[in-house]
């Protein structure tokens, strides 16, 4: 069976990248690490790759606000990224990924393709980081979520994750798509509708602001003798190489 390829595309200061690939690794697909100026100046292709993944981190330190930067990067590329989304290939933005996919209006994804929603501080005033419980939208489309139980766990660590809309049309449209993959159990940052993850109606573009990534190992967890063998972060990614394949 041919691998399905990854890219993981990485900006100074993403700090996720090499755990994002070694995570698709295990799965047995082919991931490789490419800094976005490669993609820009063309000498690597995103249509060339079977999955897309924007790590988490803070692309550029987060200067002017969180992913900004790495967005205008970005859009010297805007067609190409747009193409793949339409493709109906795996697009899956994680912690500063899920802002940088929000700020390029990717998702939620209106006809006009413009940004109409965006992240601001903690409602706590400070960097979080802990594990959370999330609830599976089992009404949605993602690929991403298909077969996750119920609730799962992950990490979050981030200060600038509460999502908010644009206006009470752009949140209706949400929840009229069930494009809310995944919600917060008990809400870490004051995000709208207890939002933790954001898919396209189609369901091939998720942005999810706990880490999968951290949780792609059972031990990783900090009960993971009482756990057992899953690992739900492993089992999200793992939902996008089956897709592919």
């Amino acid at each position: 069976m041919k691998k399905a390829k990854v890219l993981v595309v990485r900006a100074p200061g993403t700090n996720c990248d090499l755990e994002t690939a070694d995570a698709f690794s295990h799965l047995g697909a082919h991931a490789e690490v490419a800094h976005v100026n490669l993609l820009t100046s063309g000498a690597v292709k995103a249509g060339d790759f079977d999955i897309l993944a924007f790590p988490g981190g803070f692309a550029h330190g987060d200067y002017i606000a969180a992913g900004k930067i790495f967005t205008a990067e970005l859009s010297k590329i805007r067609v190409q990224l747009e193409m793949f989304i339409k493709s109906g290939r795996p697009v899956i933005g994680i912690c500063n990924g899920f802002q940088v996919l929000v700020k390029t209006g990717f998702i939620p994804s209106g006809a006009d393709m413009k940004q109409h929603a965006g992240f601001t501080f903690n409602d706590n005033g400070r960097f979080t980081a802990k594990w959370v419980k999330l609830k599976v939208n089992k009404q949605s489309n993602c690929l991403f979520t298909k077969g996750l139980p119920d609730e799962i766990e992950l990490p979050i660590a981030h200060g600038e994750g509460k999502f908010v809309t644009d206006s009470p049309e752009t949140l209706a449209a949400i929840r009229a798509g069930n494009c809310a993959a995944i919600t917060y159990a008990d809400n870490p940052n004051g995000s709208q509708d207890d939002i933790a993850a954001l898919c396209n109606k189609e369901g091939n573009c998720l942005g999810i602001m706990p880490h999968p990534e951290r949780y792609a190992f059972p031990f990783q967890h900090p009960a993971w003798q009482r756990r057992g063998a899953r690992a739900d972060g492993m089992e999200l990614l793992r939902n996008a190489v089956k897709y592919v394949n």
